[in-house]
Order: C-alpha cells, then sequence, then structure tokens
C-alpha cells in the first residue's frame, strides 16, 4: 500500500469522525435522539470498518479474506445510515420549529385577546389606539368612539347562573364582530362593556352604527340551557378633533359619560356627548356645559371602579 493510500485512508476516517462530530447538535436537538443517535453510530461504524480493515491488512501484509471483502463493502450502507439520521434529525428541528411557532401565535392571540368573546382585550386595544391616534393626528382625522354597556347584566347573572353571563357575553361578542368592519377596533373595554373604535367617521356614521348595534342586541337574544335570554344595551358616542386638540383618554371619558347619559335616561339607547351636555342635570345631575371636567373625571372613577369589581 502506497504511502497515498494511506493517506486517502486516513483522511477518510477523520472526514467520517468529523462529520459524526459534526451531527452530534442535530442528534441532541432530534425529538427522537436515542433513535437517531442509534441510527448515526451504526452508520459511523460500518463506514469506518471497510477503511480499518484496509489499514489492518496493508500493515500486516495478509491476504483479503472473504469475509472480510464482504464487510470491505459495508461503507456505503453506513453512508446511507448517516445520511437517513441527518434527514430524520432534520425533520424532528422542522416540526419542532413549526410547533414552537403554532405555540408562539397562540400565546400572542392569548395575550391580545379575551378568552371569552374573541374580541381584543383592552391592552391591545388600547396599543392599537395609541397607533391609530398618531395616525389621524398626522392626517387631521377624527376618530369615532362606542362605549356600549349591557343593560341590567347583573340581573342576568343573578336570575339565570355566571355561566349564562357568560354565554350573554360570548353572544354579544359575536354579535359586534359580525357588524363591525375590519378596519374599526373592537375591544372588550371591561366586565360587560365594549369599545369600538372607527377611523375617519361623521358624527352620523357613529350615530347610525351604535342604533343599528342597540336594534341587533335587542332583537337577538342569548340562549343558554335551552333558555332565551332578552338583553339590551345602552350606547354613548363620541367624535375626537381631527387637530389634536383633544386626547385619546378624553374622547374615551366623553363616550363613557354619553354612555352614563344613556343609562340615567332609561337604558337601551344611543346618547350622544351633545345630548349628554344639555341633558346635563337631569342625567347627570352636574351642569357640565359650565364644568365639564368633572364629568370627565367621573367617567374615568367610574371606569376604574368597573375594572376593580
Amino acid at each position: 500500500m502506497s504511502a497515498s493510500d494511506w493517506a486517502v485512508c486516513l483522511a477518510r476516517m477523520i472526514v467520517i469522525l468529523a462529520a459524526g462530530l459534526a451531527v452530534t447538535p442535530l442528534i441532541k436537538r432530534s425529538a427522537r435522539r436515542r433513535l437517531t443517535a442509534g441510527v448515526m453510530i451504526c452508520g459511523i461504524v460500518m463506514a469506518l470498518v471497510p477503511t480499518a480493515i484496509q489499514l489492518a491488512q496493508a500493515a500486516s501484509s495478509t491476504p483479503t479474506h472473504a469475509g472480510l471483502a464482504l464487510i470491505s463493502r459495508l461503507d456505503a450502507p453506513g453512508f446511507a445510515m448517516i445520511l437517513f439520521g441527518v434527514v430524520v434529525a432534520f425533520r424532528d428541528m422542522v416540526v419542532a420549529r413549526d410547533q414552537l411557532y403554532k405555540q408562539n401565535q397562540t400565546l400572542r392571540k392569548d395575550a391580545s385577546t379575551d378568552f371569552l368573546t374573541g374580541l381584543l382585550n383592552r391592552r391591545q386595544a388600547e396599543f392599537l389606539l395609541e397607533y391609530g391616534e398618531a395616525r389621524a393626528l398626522r392626517r387631521g382625522e377624527p376618530l369615532g368612539f362606542i362605549m356600549m354597556d349591557l343593560d341590567w347584566f347583573k340581573r342576568v347573572n343573578d336570575t339565570y347562573g355566571h355561566a349564562a353571563g357568560d354565554a350573554v357575553l360570548a353572544h354579544v361578542g359575536v354579535l359586534l364582530k359580525a357588524r363591525i368592519r375590519s378596519s374599526d377596533i373592537l375591544a372588550r373595554y371591561g366586565g360587560e362593556e365594549f369599545l369600538v373604535v372607527l377611523p375617519e367617521p361623521t358624527h352620523d356614521d357613529l350615530l347610525t352604527l351604535a342604533e343599528d348595534l342597540r336594534s341587533l342586541i335587542e332583537r337577538s337574544p342569548a340562549a343558554h340551557d335551552g333558555r332565551s335570554i332578552p338583553i339590551t344595551a345602552s350606547f354613548g358616542i363620541a367624535l375626537s378633533p381631527g387637530n389634536g386638540g383633544e386626547s385619546m383618554e378624553s374622547s374615551i371619558g366623553r363616550a363613557d359619560a354619553a354612555l352614563y347619559a344613556a343609562k340615567a335616561l332609561g337604558r337601551n339607547r344611543v346618547a350622544t356627548w351633545e345630548q349628554c351636555m344639555s341633558s346635563s342635570t337631569m342625567a347627570l345631575g352636574v351642569d357640565v356645559r359650565a364644568e365639564p371636567e368633572p364629568v370627565l373625571a367621573r367617567a374615568a372613577d367610574r371606569r376604574r371602579a368597573r375594572e376593580g369589581r
């Protein structure tokens, strides 16, 4: 055996061993670690044996035995097993990556949506509102706010049970999603309170949508445990100026104050901020035309109280 043949055999053994070390991380990441490791080790051994036999025979100068000649052909199946192990390991990595991606998507969705209604939760709604507010300010466009609260919801829980109350909330979520555009923001803002935000609306757009939602909810009782549960809701609407003269929080506060006016005026109705101001003495007990800030402060206090319930 010439020196060049010796060099080729040694180089071949080094390459095989290096390949075995290189695939070690794949084995560790494989979901079927034992199977992958077993296939890889068998393949490496089978690929190394013929070269080792060839070197041993060259060193001892003994003639090739028929059985050894057969064993010397194991290198091809050995390389095939190594390749198979690599494919199995890569496949497991791809499957694990896809599962991790789906889990991350699920976690992201759970973090941004309300588990009961499937609507945006308050945190995600406020995040989108910050972006929408900045966009509206750049374009000089208004934002429309609709605050909605289910009427006598505590009676539903007391009469039918909390499971029925959950069914009502889920039912209302389905109704709202069916009516709201994809470009609008729709969120469960608190216990039985919902927020709708419209980009570039007119006052009539807000009023029409709120009235449509009110009528839809009134005409669509919820069902639970074979019983029909009638529901109604009250709405407050407010339109923010497009010149950045009012914060998003103040606009939501005005819509919430209008909602409070709708409740005080009899429920199952839509009230605007302008109506809230004109009927302030009867609905709110405060002359908001003279002192609007206390009304907004009261609205914020009511929201905080609802969040603490």
